[in-house]
């Protein structure tokens, strides 16, 4: 029997009763023994053998991701696995195989690709300081977030709303503090940069920015939201410097990114090719 899969975005198929389905943000994958299970939902033909090896490779280097080579979808798979009942032990076999695959090829090609989101990409600029400044509580600063206490670095979250006061920021070695009650500081006089990760004023902004007489940076992500310029005494990123950051990183990145799909498709063909006795069927994959 051949592995097959169905790749889909997440919520596009409901579940097969009995299936293994490992779903991630983006997508579900579901694998099954009997392909008359995948051929009875109405969402195309399958994936088998070589091509669904190759895809679950491209998935688990993260070349399948909108932030290219990302990491997090092997802990995501490593938690499926395990969550995988004895009688399903062949796609565990499968799995271990998948993922030393996996390994192996990030470690030949995808080593150092560069800051592949506004998170990564800003924690360069923090490597050197002592504490950090997020205004801003929304999507991107919780993208930003996680990325700013790392090292024992304390963090200041400013944000409007008294509700947030128990945001992740305590939680991270922070404080949480409102833009409608600027202290008249100072608040800090380490080494610190200031990330703007909402549509403030320039004017709010560079309130907050006296409060830290230890300003060592300024990193800008409104793009163009504020025309009005930063009287801040300390040098400015914009997002504009991140953009070609990152366009600069995509570029480096290419040669690696091929080279590592030239290897996915020659394992992939390798499993393929394999010649394995499978006295019971399926359920003896990959032993």
């Amino acid at each position: 029997m051949p592995l097959a899969i169905l790749n889909r975005p997440v919520g596009d198929m409901p579940p097969l009763p009995g299936v293994p389905v490992w779903q991630t943000c983006l997508r579900q994958v579901t694998f099954a023994e009997d392909l008359d299970d995948l051929a009875a939902v109405d969402h195309g033909r399958p994936l088998v053998e070589g091509d669904a090896y190759r895809l679950l490779l491209e998935i688990l280097c993260g070349l399948q991701s909108p932030m290219l080579g990302e990491t997090q979808v092997m802990g995501q798979f490593k938690t499926f696995l395990a969550s995988l009942d004895a009688d399903q032990a062949w796609l565990s076999r499968l799995g271990q195989r998948l993922l030393t695959d996996a390994r192996d090829i990030r470690t030949r090609h995808l080593q150092g690709l560069g800051s592949r989101s506004y998170g990564s990409a800003v924690r360069r600029y923090v490597a050197d300081s002592e504490h950090t400044v997020l205004i801003g509580t929304g999507k991107l600063a919780q993208e930003v977030l996680p990325f700013l206490a790392d090292d024992g670095r304390s963090v200041d979250q400013w944000g409007r709303s008294p509700a947030e006061q128990d945001s992740t920021a305590s939680a991270r070695r922070g404080t949480y503090r409102l833009l409608d009650a600027v202290d008249p500081g100072p608040l800090s006089t380490g080494r610190t940069v200031l990330i703007i990760a909402a549509p403030v004023p320039s004017a709010v902004v560079d309130r907050v920015a006296a409060l830290y007489t230890g300003l060592q940076c300024v990193v800008d992500l409104r793009g163009e939201l504020d025309s009005a310029p930063l009287t801040v005494a300390a040098p400015i990123v914009t997002l504009q410097d991140l953009f070609v950051r990152m366009t600069a990183a995509t570029s480096s990145a290419v040669r690696q990114v091929d080279a590592a799909r030239a290897e996915i498709l020659s394992r992939s063909r390798r499993f393929e090719l394999r010649d394995e006795l499978r006295p019971f069927g399926w359920d003896d994959l990959c032993a």
